[in-house]
This record gives structure tokens, C-alpha cells and sequence, in this order.
């Protein structure tokens, strides 16, 4: 999905974001990192602790059981447990207080008897003292005695002077019924009871107890803990909590300012009975998981309240019953790590301030190439390949991308300009050379060749090597398997370049010879380019292959297309002059005119081309405008193909196509006359007849002088004046007898032309007559409206012809009347509807115009449009005066003899000097001298008189004469306008 403009960001912003992204990660895993490592630490140096305390708190016990047991081993060993009554108990006092003063962590130490006697020395502490009734002043120690059933408390000072003796009515204790002593009874050495509290002082401890060897008493000592809850006092920091109990959670030590009050109490409570809320936790968590208990074992405590603790759990020993627990607040273990996580935060935060700027502009320099990729990148799909610097960067994929769409955008621009140049150049032999230079600049190859196929046989057309054509090529054996499609790329060896490639000169080394087909639109072979590479890597080599393959196909279409363009250029040239010949072809008189105009054409058109000053600097066709100034000349008068030639031949004024009909009708009524007249002759003498003959001479004479006036007026090589037409008029109206019917043998058109009804016979006709059977009415496809789509300015005779024996007669100049003048003249009227019709390329498309324009005159009186000077190409200029001077000299004409070169410059110039023709081109045509070469290749000798150029120039200060002026007549034998313009 693309993304809208307001979610897209430069990519400098997102470096910077990425960098300050991965600074800010980086600097909270540094952080967390070193958070972690300083709970860690914390909770390392809590264990270290944790581990003194076990050590300590463990070392405590043993040195709080260990004279216990010694002393009770020493005592097992002595008489006490075998006295059997009070005052041989009371003679072990002394040993038994040393004992007790010895370790101030010992309560009492007794013994029980099998046979229920019990007998116990206690030091008085002020708790025990608050547990007793009353006490003498000055006691230190006390003595209870079960002896024989009777109890009694004996009370000494510090120096054991018996102060007190007390009896104990009710004193009712059985030791045997005690835990301690069935333990010792059992145990094979020393038993160890559980921690309970102490009945007399209210105060937690063990008793340590041992069996005499024969069973029959057991000596105990209470050990108070009480000593390791002062030891846990003195060793407990701020924030932390120490604990020692039992398998049961039974608590046996703590932080005095912790322990509960033991005065109500019958046995020692949990530890969930401590004021801290987190016992109760740690309690309910080790009855849910004894495991716990198990090893050494750290876990995490969540009050209610959102408090958290850290606990360290370990027995005292291994195989001890007792366990140690460290409980510390999270917030006091970690505070300094915390402390330290903000102060990181912090220096994190400043230095990212300060970094800011640097991210910021490093990311702006990392991003300035793929910027200006980017622009290249726009540029190129903006098809601008232009030369521009390539952006370097010291990220190797950016410097990597930024060369590879620098090569991309050569290779791009080169197929590209390759591409355009190929398709502008329209020289096939120029394309060839663009061809292979181009491909070979393009692979970075060291030279090749361009072979095409003709006759089925690959023929070498050019060839370059390091840079400069070659005379001669060679390699065609070994470009055979090309023919069939196939490329071709072997390794340039020494062998391989002496067998076939020896004329290109020295052996270059080592490299690659790739050859690929040239193919057309139908996959047929027609060429190959052969490319010579210099050594280079695999990858390199495909990819300079691939290359070369495309701008083969582009080379190929190229080729192709200038081959078919040239194919049908000459196709349709020859086209062009099939139809001029045919033209020349269709009259014997019109000769090669058709064919020598265009040389006239381009003579002219060259020498107007290389003025370099004048009216004509300007003058300067493109190839594509000779080519249409050639095809124009070419066509000048395809119209003709629509003129009859009896019309383009006629070379007198009564000659026509006809009925002959007509004429063996005339020959009949001759003889009907012979014969009549024969018969008459019978009927006369000889003298009669000779008078005859004497009286009809004159006639004969009359009329053999005026049928020499007609035939002469027939030939229409003198102006008819007007006595002349007179003259004529009175020969026409001599009569003649006609017998026959003028109808008979007629075909369809012309007995239309005659009418229904017939005159009676025998009738009387005129000897010259303009009869309506000679009007041919003119088609209605034959006329031209005013506003016709051509822009024609001709007048259209009503008749198509008109050949009445009179009115032919009467012509005043040459042999045509106005409806043949019209049909002559229609030839160009044809020649551009003719070419407008074509479908001519946008750079023929002035053939129409120039090949049309060459019957207009400059004063805007010619035909068919009626243009002027200035609404005429220079090219129908030309064309007309061509088209004049081809008439004028043309000798191959019924109706006219060529005139000489003297002779036609000067009706050319006359015409030049009324506005008929282009005067500044006339000029050029003179002083150009293209006249005499014209003449010197097509016409005789007697044709190419001494012509004097100064007759033809007007004097200095002359202007042509006006186009209202009449042109003066033209005299000269028989030169009409038809003749010079045909």
C-alpha cells in the first residue's frame, strides 16, 4: 500500500530516528544491563552476608552445644547419675555451677533418675527470679529436688552458701515422661530436642540430654538461644531481617527488638507471630512449598501492600534442623542500583543531547547520496541522461548502488541516444558506421564488425579496430554457425586470430570474440555484429553479452526499417518513372520531357541551393525537401495520362479522332459526280467539251487557290487577321450537293448528336460549315465549380469539344481551340488531384504543391489556382522555368521544331520581363549557365547556338514590366502557349 505524503519522511530523519532509537536501546540495555548487575551485586553481596550470618549463627549453635556436650560427656563419666539420694547429688554442686558460669548460655543442668528422682541446678537470672513467687535476697543459684517423692527448692548465693531450702509439697514432675530423656534413652550418644520454651524462664532452647551407660539416668542441660537472638541484634543491618527456625517454621531466633513476648506463652510460636507482615508471608510460602527447605534457595516476597522482599533460605549446616532465613526489603537491596539506573538515565539522556547534532548531521551526510540517487533516480525516469557526478559515500551498499545506477544510467542513455540516433539517421551506410561505433563504445569492446546477409552469404560491410575503419575484413568462415541463428562467443586465441581475423593486423592477446545475429520482425537472420572484448570476469562477460544482444535487436530493427525504407524509396521511384515514361511513352512527340525536366529541376534547385548571398541565401533544402523537388519534377505532368493524345498530337487545326465514315461518304458523293459528269461528256463533242473544260478553269483555278487558303489557314502557322478570317468566311459559304444520308453507318453517340429528323435528299451543304452535331457536350463530372475544394481559377469551356470545320479554322495562333486549350491545360488540373490523393509522408508533402505550381505565373495570371509570386515555394518557381525551357527546346514535337538555346532565353526572358516567370531565378539560370549544360547532353549541335547573356539582362534601373502589361505576341514559327508550356 503506498503511502500518503504526510507518512513518509526523509530518510535522514529516519536515520536519525534509528540512530537515536538504537542509542536510547542501547543506552536502556546499558542501563537495565548494569541495573541487573548491581542487584545482582546487591543480592551477591546480601548472599556473602547471608553466608557470614548461616557461618556465624551456625558457628554459635556448635560453640553454644559443644561444651554442652562435653560437659555432659565429663558428667556421664562421673558418679552424679549414679548418687542415689540429695546430699550425695549436692556434693556435684561446685562442678555443676563451674559448668553453668562457664557458659552463661545454659539455664539448668539435670538429671532424672529411673526411679523418678530429678535433680536440677539453675542459675537465678532476673527472669527466672520474675517467674519464681519470691526468692531470698542475695540467691544466685537454685537447686530443685524430686528425691524418694518429695520435692524441695534449695537457694544459695554466688559463693554457694545455702540461703533458702524451701519444700515443694506439690512439686510433681516426672522426668522419665519427658521428650528429653526417652531421646536420650534411645539415642546411643547425645539426643537433641527440638526447640521449645523453657517452662521456668519462659525462654526459648534445646535441651541437650545423655543416658548413663546403664540406663538408669539421664543428665540434661538447657541450652537457651537466647544468645543467638543478641548474636542476630548485633549482626542485623538496616532493612534486613534475620530469622532462625525450624523445619516447622517454629521460631527459635530473632532480632531481640523482633521476638514476641514469651510471659503467656506454653510453646514457642511461628515466625508468622513477628510484627513484620513479611513472616507471615514467608511462613504461608514455606507451608505451600516445603521444598524451600531443601538447599539453599532465594526467592521474592509481594506484600499486599505493593512491598517486596528478597529471601535467602539455608539450614545452618548440613544436617542441621535449624534454618536461616535473610529477608531484606527490595527497595533498601536495590536502592543504590536504582540510584545508580537514574543517575545512567541521566547521563544517558545528556549525552544523547549532546549527541543529537552529531546524529543528526551524520545521518544528513549518510543521506546526501541516496538524495542525490534519488534525484538520479528521477532523473532517469524523466529519460534525462545527461552526464552528471555520481555520488560517492564510505557506506560500501550506497557507493555500490550509486555506481551501478551510474552505470545504469549510461547504459541507459546510451541505448537510449543509440536508440534515437538510429531511428534519426536515414543514410544506410552512415547507420551502418552508427551501428557498430555505438555498440562498440557501449560494451567497452576494442573493435568489430558489421556483416549483412545477401544471397544466403554473409558479406562484411564495415569494420573498426581501436578506433579506425578497416580496408579489409575478414572472419566470414568463422561466423558460418551465425547464419542459422546461433551466437556465437569463443575465446580470442592466437590460432583463431591468424586463421581468420590476420587482416585486422598483430595478434592483440587474449580475450573474448562474441558474435550475434542480427534478426528481423520475422526471426530471419540478416547480419551479425561481431565484437572483439578484452579480457574481463564472468559476470562482467554476461552482462556486456546482454547488452550486446539488446542493442543487436535495436541495431536489427534499425537496419531493417532503413533497408525497407530503402526498398520502397526505390520502389517507388521507379513507380515514379514507370508513370513518366509511360507518359513520354503514350505520345512519340512529347519524347523524354518527363525525364529531362527533373534534370532542368535540379540543376536549377542546385544552383539556387549554393548562393550564399542574394535573393536565394536562404534557399537551402534539407534531404527531405531534394526528395520531394525530385519526386515533384518527377510528377510534374502525370496528369496527362487523362489527355487524349489526338488533342496532345494534333497538329493541325481540323485534325481530330473521328468517324472515317464520313470521308467514304465524301468519296462516294465523288463519284456519283464522276459519273454524272461522265455522262454528260458523252452528250458533247469534242469542241464542246473543250469549251467545257476552257469555261470550268477558272473555277478550278478559284478553287485550288482557295483550298491552298484553307489548308494553309489548317496548318496554323500564321496569325489568323482578321482579312484572313473574312477570306475564309467567304469560302465557306460555297455550297455542295449531298445524295447520301450524313446518318448512315454513325454510331449511337453521334446520331444523337445529329437528331430525329433528316433533310430530304438530295440537299445542299455548305463547303465549311459548324454544324450541332460538332458540339460534344461536356460531362456534368467534368465541370468545376466556382468554389471548388482544389482552388482552381480556370474558365471551363461549355463544350468538351468543339469541331466544327469553321470554327477550328478560325483559331487565331497555333492548331487548338479553346475546349483542346482546356484539355491540355487540364493535364495539371489532374496531375494535383491526382496527388493529393496520395498518402504522401509529412516530408512529401509539398509534392503536391511543387509539382503543380509550374503553369502559375509570378503576376498571379497562370492556372490552375492563379498564385502569385509570393504565394509559390521557390521549388514550383523552378519547376517552371525547368518545365518552359524543356518545351522550348524539345525537338521531338509534331507541331514545332526546338528552338535554339538563343532563341528560348529569349522568349524565357521576354517572360521574365512581363511577370510570367520568376526574374531573380531566371538570372540565377543564366548566370549559372545551366542552359549550356542542359544543352550540351540533350540537344543537337544547330540547337546550341552563341547566345549573348547581355541581351537578356534588363538595363540597369529596369523593372520587369507590369503584370497588367500583355505579353508581346510570340511570332517565332508556331511557339504558342501550348507549345511552350506542354
Amino acid at each position: 500500500m503506498r503511502l500518503n505524503g504526510s507518512q513518509r519522511r526523509p530518510f535522514y530523519v529516519h536515520i536519525a530516528t534509528l540512530f537515536i532509537c538504537l542509542f536510547t536501546l542501547l543506552g536502556a540495555l546499558l542501563i537495565a544491563q548494569h541495573f541487573q548487575q548491581s542487584r545482582a551485586q546487591g543480592m551477591a553481596h546480601e548472599y556473602h552476608n547471608f553466608q557470614q550470618y548461616r557461618e556465624q549463627l551456625a558457628l554459635a549453635l556448635t560453640l553454644n552445644e559443644r561444651p554442652a556436650r562435653t560437659t555432659l560427656k565429663l558428667l556421664r563419666a562421673g558418679q552424679l547419675m549414679q548418687a542415689g539420694d540429695l546430699a550425695a547429688r549436692l556434693a556435684f554442686l561446685p562442678q555443676l555451677v563451674e559448668v553453668l558460669a562457664s557458659q552463661h548460655g545454659y539455664g539448668a543442668i539435670y538429671v532424672g533418675y529411673g526411679n523418678g528422682d530429678f535433680f536440677l541446678v539453675r542459675t537465678l537470672t532476673e527472669s527466672v527470679k520474675a517467674q519464681l513467687d519470691s526468692t531470698p535476697p542475695g540467691s544466685s543459684l537454685l537447686v530443685q529436688s524430686l528425691s524418694g517423692g518429695q520435692g524441695k527448692y534449695l537457694y544459695y548465693d554466688a559463693r554457694q552458701r545455702l540461703l533458702h531450702q524451701q519444700p515443694m509439697p506439690d512439686y510433681q514432675f516426672d522426668p522419665r515422661a519427658r521428650l528429653w530423656y526417652q531421646q536420650a534413652l534411645r539415642s546411643k550418644g547425645i539426643a537433641s530436642t527440638a526447640p521449645y520454651l523453657f517452662f521456668t524462664t519462659k525462654e526459648p532452647g534445646m535441651t541437650l540430654a545423655i543416658a548413663s551407660p546403664d540406663g538408669q539416668a539421664v543428665i540434661g542441660i538447657d541450652a537457651s538461644v537466647d544468645r543467638l537472638s543478641r548474636l542476630i541484634g548485633k549482626m542485623r543491618q538496616e532493612g534486613t531481617q534475620l530469622v532462625l527456625f525450624d523445619r516447622h517454621a517454629t521460631l527459635l531466633a530473632t532480632d531481640p527488638a523482633q521476638l514476641p513476648s514469651y510471659e503467656r506463652l506454653r510453646v514457642l510460636p511461628k515466625i508468622s507471630a513477628l510484627s513484620d507482615p513479611v513472616f507471615t508471608l514467608l511462613q504461608r510460602r514455606l507451608s505451600a512449598e516445603p521444598d524451600l527447605l531443601k538447599g539453599r534457595h532465594e526467592l521474592t516476597l509481594n506484600g499486599e501492600n505493593g512491598g517486596e522482599w528478597q529471601v535467602n533460605l539455608s539450614s545452618l549446616g548440613e544436617g542441621s534442623p535449624f534454618y536461616l532465613g535473610l529477608i531484606i526489603s527490595s527497595e533498601r537491596l536495590f536502592a543504590s542500583a536504582t540510584r545508580e539506573a537514574w543517575h545512567n538515565l541521566g547521563s544517558t539522556l545528556l549525552a544523547l543531547l549532546l549527541l543529537l547534532p552529531v546524529i543528526w548531521l551524520v545521518a544528513r551526510r549518510t543521506a546526501t547520496p541516496l538524495l542525490a540517487l534519488t534525484r538520479e533516480a528521477e532523473r532517469i525516469q524523466h529519460f534525462d541522461f545527461s552526464n552528471g557526478e555520481a555520488p560517492h559515500s564510505a557506506i560500501q551498499e550506497i557507493d555500490d548502488l550509486s555506481r551501478t545506477m551510474s552505470g545504469m544510467r549510461l547504459t541507459l542513455g546510451n541505448f537510449m541516444n543509440m536508440g534515437r540516433a538510429l531511428g534519426a539517421e536515414h543514410n544506410f551506410d552512415a547507420l551502418l558506421e552508427r551501428v557498430l561505433g555505438e555498440t562498440i563504445a557501449a560494451a567497452g569492446a576494442e573493435g568489430g564488425a558489421l556483416y549483412l546477409v545477401e544471397e544466403g552469404q554473409l558479406q562484411p560491410a564495415l569494420a573498426f579496430w581501436h578506433g579506425h575503419p578497416l580496408p579489409t575484413i575478414e572472419g566470414e568462415r568463422l561466423l558460418r554457425p551465425v547464419l542459422h541463428g546461433e551466437r556465437l562467443s569463443v575465446a580470442l586465441e592466437e590460432g583463431c586470430w591468424q586463421r581468420h581475423l590476420s587482416g585486422w593486423g598483430a595478434y592483440p592477446g587474449k580475450g573474448r570474440l562474441v558474435a550475434e545475429p542480427l534478426r528481423n520482425h520475422s526471426q530471419e537472420v540478416t547480419g551479425c555484429l561481431l565484437i572483439l572484448l578484452p579480457p574481463c570476469s564472468p559476470d562482467e562477460l554476461a552482462a556486456r553479452i546482454s547488452l550486446i544482444e539488446a542493442l543487436a535487436g535495436t541495431s536489427a530493427s534499425a537496419i531493417e526499417n532503413q533497408r525497407l525504407l530503402a526498398e520502397q524509396k526505390r520502389l517507388l521511384e521507379s513507380f515514379i518513372e514507370l508513370i513518366a515514361g509511360a507518359i513520354d511513352a503514350k505520345s512519340p512527340y512529347t519524347g523524354g520531357h518527363c525525364q529531362r525536366v527533373p534534370e532542368l529541376t535540379r540543376l536549377l534547385a542546385e544552383a539556387a541551393a549554393a548562393e550564399r548571398e542574394g535573393p536565394f541565401a536562404g534557399f537551402n533544402p534539407s534531404e527531405q525537401e531534394w526528395e520531394a523537388i525530385h519526386i515533384a519534377s518527377w510528377l510534374h505532368d502525370c496528369g496527362k495520362v487523362t489527355t487524349p493524345e489526338f488533342v496532345v498530337d494534333k497538329a493541325t487545326k481540323l485534325e481530330t479522332l473521328y468517324d472515317r465514315i464520313h470521308e467514304i461518304r465524301t468519296r462516294f458523293e465523288v463519284l456519283k459526280r464522276d459519273a454524272h459528269i461522265a455522262t454528260l461528256s458523252e452528250q458533247l463533242s469534242e469542241q464542246q467539251r473543250s469549251l467545257a473544260r476552257t469555261a470550268v478553269a477558272p473555277v478550278w483555278a478559284e478553287l485550288d487557290a482557295e483550298f491552298s487558303f484553307v489548308a494553309e489557314c489548317n496548318q496554323g502557322e500564321e496569325w489568323m487577321a482578321p482579312e484572313r478570317l473574312e477570306q475564309l468566311q467567304q469560302i465557306a459559304t460555297r455550297s455542295w450537293l449531298r445524295t447520301l444520308d450524313d446518318r448512315l453507318g454513325l454510331g449511337a453517340e453521334e446520331r444523337k448528336r445529329h437528331g430525329d429528323l433528316a433533310a430530304p435528299l438530295p440537299c445542299r451543304e455548305y463547303l465549311l460549315a459548324d454544324r450541332p452535331e460538332h458540339k460534344i457536350p461536356r460531362p456534368d463530372n467534368d465541370r468545376l465549380e466556382a468554389d471548388n475544394s482544389w482552388g482552381f481559377k480556370v474558365k471551363v469551356p461549355a463544350c468538351l469539344y468543339d469541331r466544327g470545320e469553321l470554327y477550328n479554322l478560325s483559331i487565331g495562333r497555333g492548331t487548338l481551340s479553346e475546349e483542346e486549350r482546356y484539355k491540355i491545360n487540364e493535364h495539371i488540373i489532374q496531375t494535383i488531384k491526382m496527388l493529393e490523393r496520395l498518402p504522401f509522408p509529412r516530408h512529401l508533402q509539398q509534392v503536391p504543391e511543387i509539382a503543380g505550381g509550374h503553369h502559375e505565373k509570378m503576376d498571379g495570371s497562370g492556372y490552375p489556382r492563379g498564385l502569385s509570386r509570393a504565394q509559390m515555394s521557390v521549388p514550383a518557381r523552378i519547376m517552371a522555368i525547368a518545365d518552359i525551357f524543356e518545351a522550348l527546346t524539345a525537338s521531338d514535337r509534331p507541331y514545332k521544331s526546338g528552338k535554339s538555346l538563343s532563341q528560348s532565353l529569349a522568349i524565357m526572358s521576354q517572360m521574365a520581363n512581363v511577370g510570367h516567370i520568376d526574374p531573380e531565378l531566371f538570372a540565377l539560370f543564366l548566370r549559372s549557365r545551366i542552359w549550356l549544360q542542359y544543352g550540351q547532353r540533350f540537344l543537337s549541335e544547330a540547337q546550341c547556338d552563341e547566345v549573348n547573356l547581355a541581351a537578356f539582362r534588363p538595363p540597369q534601373g529596369e523593372e520587369p514590366a507590369s503584370p497588367s502589361r500583355p505579353a508581346p505576341a510570340i511570332r517565332s514559327g508556331r511557339a504558342s502557349r501550348r507549345q511552350i508550356l506542354s
